[in-house]
């Protein structure tokens, strides 16, 4: 741990000493721990140079002699990974994927900065190791570093959050472009889009529901007497009051959804497909052996985008993505003259019109549906 630059009042006082007060207070190198010395200043040098010379070997030999001087080894910032992991991840309530993006990040750490101890990251040691990525990432690994230090202040494996003091940026605006009808028709009509991809398509765009919700959207939620399908949004499912929606179907969205009931691939979602290979990784990740997961409907849009040579005008990072389907339908929408209240219900925003149609407290069997139209003409 770098020491603390000196001043000409103290330049004289051995290292990791400082005045405090009409006192002195050591600063240990290792774990950063400030002990308050209530002696004159001849008996707190001595005091301070015998620290030293005991504390300089743990420099180099990571901690080893620190059990031997004191009964305990400093804290390495792997132990603080792990129990960062084991305590304080499970009772997030992250999604798979983000649980799987951090769980990835604090791998890295592990690698790059597990055997220094916590004491000797200081706010300039994790600013320099934050200055290796760029702006978006530079954020987020931040923002994940803020969490395990203030973690560790908690557990009183660190004194204070050095993370939270480093530089806070802007994270750059996504450049990301919009949908066009004629480019996502261009992506509908290419021969390599697979079925499945191609009614994924026009159920987002006719349903404007969300990536997520578009892949587990059961099978059981469609009544084709009553001509309705019924959704929860799940972003919307940590909202003070959740929204449930039953979409009464408009001849687009109809046609599409008698399309997946009718494919004979077993698979409880509407939209599904048969894999060609059936990896173990892949199938862990799955609730069902012919489901669609969110990172693979991405994925597999993208290759179509780019195959089809829908927005090959554009640059590859500024083509819009399967997310961007749920604008341009709400755009088609409102060019069809449809008010905006019809198209917030359907997008599922909560605000205090439509939370005005729930009620707080309904058990699982007393779910109210707010009924809503999908009827865009495609």
């Amino acid at each position: 741990m770098s020491p603390r630059k000196r001043s000409t009042s103290n330049r004289n006082l051995p290292a990791n000493l400082y005045p405090n007060g009409k006192y002195w207070q050591y600063r240990n190198p290792i774990t950063g721990k400030k002990t308050s010395i209530n002696k004159p200043q001849a008996e707190a040098i001595k005091l301070a140079r015998a620290a030293n010379a005991k504390l300089l070997p743990l420099m180099v030999d990571d901690g080893a002699l620190l059990t031997e001087i004191t009964g305990e080894r400093a804290p390495t910032f792997r132990s603080l990974l792990d129990r960062f992991e084991r305590e304080w991840l499970p009772d997030r309530e992250y999604a798979a994927r983000t649980l799987q993006e951090i769980q990835f990040k604090l791998e890295r750490y592990r690698e790059d900065l597990g055997s220094r101890m916590v004491g000797q990251l200081d706010v300039l040691a994790v600013a320099e190791y934050l200055d290796q990525y760029s702006n978006n990432a530079y954020t987020k690994h931040r923002g994940l570093m803020i969490q395990v230090f203030a973690f560790a202040v908690a557990k009183g494996m660190a004194e204070r959050n050095v993370a939270e003091l480093t530089l806070l940026k802007r994270e750059a605006e996504k450049k990301r472009q919009r949908h066009t009808k004629d480019g996502l028709d261009k992506i509908l009509a290419y021969a390599g889009t697979p079925d499945w991809l191609g009614r994924a398509i026009r159920l987002a765009l006719v349903s404007l529901q969300r990536r997520e919700d578009i892949v587990t959207w059961r099978r059981d939620a469609v009544d084709l007497e009553r001509n309705v399908i019924r959704v929860s949004p799940g972003k919307t499912q940590n909202y003070g009051s959740p929204i449930h929606l039953e979409i009464v179907m408009g001849e687009a969205l109809g046609d599409v959804v008698r399309e997946c009931m009718r494919s004979r691939i077993n698979c409880p979602y509407l939209i599904h497909y048969r894999p060609k290979a059936r990896k173990r990784e892949q199938l862990d990740a799955k609730t069902h052996l012919n489901a669609v997961t969110p990172g693979y409907l991405t994925k597999e849009f993208a290759k179509a985008r780019d195959e089809s040579k829908a927005y090959e005008h554009l640059p590859k990072d500024e083509r819009p993505t399967f997310h961007e389907i749920r604008a341009l339908g709400a755009w088609l929408y409102e060019q069809q003259g449809f008010p905006q209240e019809y198209i917030q219900a359907l997008m599922g925003h909560a605000d205090v019109k439509m939370t005005e149609h729930y009620q707080s407290g309904h058990g699982e069997d007393e779910v109210e549906y707010q009924r809503v139209g999908a009827d865009l003409k495609v």
